[in-house]
């Protein structure tokens, strides 16, 4: 029998989801997984034919042991086809891996239950952190969960070693979303790195273009990688700010597989992971940032970096991916 990860895959051939998702597979197959494309299309005819007679051809061949499905998947139709499939031809254990639970963003109850319902037909899940498990299990999910810790990140770049301390933070992400840095009023530069940057921006913003996630680790050479979100300095308020309480940021594995210590706000869910490796420090209002920079001293940063380098390493070799993925394996030989 053979184990399997699950991707959808637009009509342009990339991965719907991107790097987080790519990183995966390729962890897995390290491992013995293989890949299984979930082919997604444009017109009727093509997503009938697929979803109908090609996709029920291909998984009846299959001896399907673990299933992985990498959620959420960009064609809502090829998804309800792949569980058709699945109840038609069974694996012996079948799990989705929750890259983001969109119901909890929404707050819908219906669009909660939707969701719920559909991870239910799983016979367990991967979820980022101990606060979107018991989010879940607040919402009524009692099926088994494992917790993924922080994402891996497969990074090309050499570590950005330099222990000189001098304050200086980097900001990477889609910055339409990221209407708090309009808002910052700081003496210390942040750089700032992604696509739909603002056309007015305040004096310490220092905008420095946009790169593919396998060449920007090279022009990540500040001293923090910030984690923030939403439209306010003082808190991580809206959608985007409130889902910092329940999700693992992967631009937090891009910044530690880099080798930049992070500062996070205090009461987002990987917080406890960042503190407890000390790899970084938490932080309740942006507006305190020159402060909490100008406490660290040089000796106190390099022991930082220090251990966000080693844990760069963990990232790197996709060492939470396998752990998670080996609990799944303890549950079945206890079965």
């Amino acid at each position: 029998m053979s184990n399997y990860i699950v991707t959808s895959v637009d009509p342009g051939k990339n991965i719907g989801g991107g790097k987080a998702k790519e990183d995966i597979i390729k962890y897995l197959g390290e491992i013995g997984y293989t890949s299984l494309p979930l082919r997604t299309h444009k017109t009727k005819f093509e997503k009938l034919l697929y979803g109908k007679f090609k996709l029920p051809q291909k998984v009846k061949k299959l001896d399907l042991e673990t299933v992985i499905l990498q959620y959420p998947v960009s064609s809502r139709y090829a998804l309800t086809s792949f569980l058709s499939v699945l109840k038609r031809y069974p694996a012996q254990k079948f799990v989705i891996w929750v890259h983001d639970i969109q119901s909890l963003q929404s707050e819908n109850e219906t669009e909660i239950q939707n969701e719920l319902a559909l991870f239910d037909q799983a016979d367990e899940l991967i979820v980022h952190n101990p606060q979107m498990k018991q989010w879940l299990l607040e919402h009524g999910y009692t099926k088994p969960m494992h917790e993924l810790s922080i994402f891996d990140y497969d990074n090309p770049q050499p570590f950005q070693t330099s222990m000189n301390y001098n304050g200086s933070l980097c900001f990477a992400g889609n910055l339409f979303k990221s209407e708090f840095l309009q808002k910052m009023e700081i003496k210390s530069t942040v750089n700032v790195f992604g696509p739909n940057m603002f056309t007015q921006a305040p004096d310490c913003i220092e905008y420095e273009g946009q790169y593919s996630p396998e060449e920007l680790p090279k022009y990540l050479t500040q001293n923090f990688g910030l984690i923030w979100d939403g439209q306010s300095t003082e808190s991580c308020t809206g959608t985007f700010g409130r889902y910092l309480l329940y999700n693992n940021p992967h631009k937090t594995s891009l910044y530690i597989s880099s080798g930049l210590p992070i500062i996070i706000w205090e009461k987002a869910a990987l917080a406890d992971f960042i503190t407890t490796n000390g790899i970084g420090l938490t932080i309740s209002d942006l507006n305190k940032l020159d402060d909490v920079l100008e406490k660290v001293t040089p000796e106190e940063y390099a022991v930082m970096r220090k251990r966000t380098i080693a844990m760069g390493e963990k990232l790197r070799q996709g060492y939470f991916t396998k752990k998670v993925v080996a609990s799944l394996q303890a549950d079945s030989r206890k079965e």
